[in-house]
């Protein structure tokens, strides 16, 4: 009988322990099911912030050289600086209150202590850097360390993240600094295919050049290099022509020179023709006559 009963005392723990272990096991396992959602959409907030703190950023680079008159000393460096902390040559920029990146990580934090989840991000490297002539891509490395307030699972996820910002709609800063900020124009990249139509029509051409839109050139900088005022060639590069009759309607003087933006406002030589049934300012070097379809319209 004392067997017996010893027996069933044993049986009855180990039940009663079976039953403990699966259901902590059960809570684990959602526990983690949980979290494993959680870091999901995490991702998709920091593809948000990333996007949202990085156009800021790029608004906010703008936004300095405009303030200050002068080009960015480098791009990849002020852009980390105001993405992280708000700041450029730490000035601090109104467009990144509360939107730097470090405020949106800070803002994921706060909901994930409600969900009894500790969240740390380490930011590795920010870059950004072109891979076509209208967009700028921005990658992040960073690593998201989560654990559970109750020790249940943690994690350590290495992540890195692009995204891509259109340049258009964005200020080109050549035009800004060369006019004493008195001119500005924004990128737009051209619809026009044809320049010149049936008869030396030079229609399109004028279009073009008054709006001063902008075509993809190898031989001009791209927008990142235009920020930091480098006239270099890019695989990557923009180029407009600049519309004269707008700095002489801001009193700023005008210059003899190819009115394709990199040439106008850089020192290289350059021979120059003018173009018939173009205005007398409008001139385009020799190497670009092809290009805008003037070969056989110099003066």
């Amino acid at each position: 009988t004392a067997i017996a009963l010893i027996s069933l005392v044993v049986f009855s723990f180990t039940i009663y322990t079976s039953y403990r272990l699966r259901d902590k096991m059960m809570v684990t396992e959602t526990r983690i099911y949980s979290m494993d959602i959680f870091i999901d959409d995490v991702e998709k907030d920091i593809e948000r912030g990333l996007y949202i703190s990085g156009f800021r950023s790029l608004m906010s680079m703008e936004q300095y050289i405009t303030d200050n008159g002068i080009f960015l000393y480098n791009a990849n460096s002020c852009f980390k600086e105001a993405f992280l902390n708000g700041t450029i040559n730490n000035s601090q920029m109104g467009l990144m209150n509360e939107s730097t990146f470090i405020n949106w990580t800070q803002r994921i934090k706060e909901q994930a202590i409600k969900l009894d989840i500790i969240v740390d991000f380490d930011i590795n490297n920010i870059i950004i850097y072109q891979e076509n002539p209208w967009t700028v891509n921005i990658g992040l490395d960073v690593t998201l360390n989560l654990e559970d307030i109750r020790k249940t699972a943690s994690w350590q996820r290495p992540l890195y993240i692009t995204t891509n910002i259109s340049i258009q709609e964005f200020e080109d800063p050549l035009y800004v600094i060369n006019s004493y900020g008195r001119v500005t124009n924004t990128i737009i990249k051209t619809t026009i295919t044809d320049f010149i139509g049936p008869n030396n029509d030079t229609t399109n051409l004028k279009i073009h050049v008054n709006n001063s839109y902008y075509i993809e050139s190898n031989t001009a900088p791209s927008f990142l290099m235009r920020l930091e005022g480098n006239l270099s060639d890019s695989a990557y590069g923009i180029e407009s022509l600049v519309n004269l009759e707008e700095f002489q309607a801001q009193e700023v003087p005008i210059r003899g020179r190819s009115v394709v933006d990199y040439i106008y406002f850089g020192d290289q030589s350059t021979t120059n023709y003018n173009i018939k049934n173009m205005p007398l300012w409008f001139k385009l070097d020799e190497e670009h006559l092809a290009t805008y379809e003037c070969e056989d319209l110099i003066e």
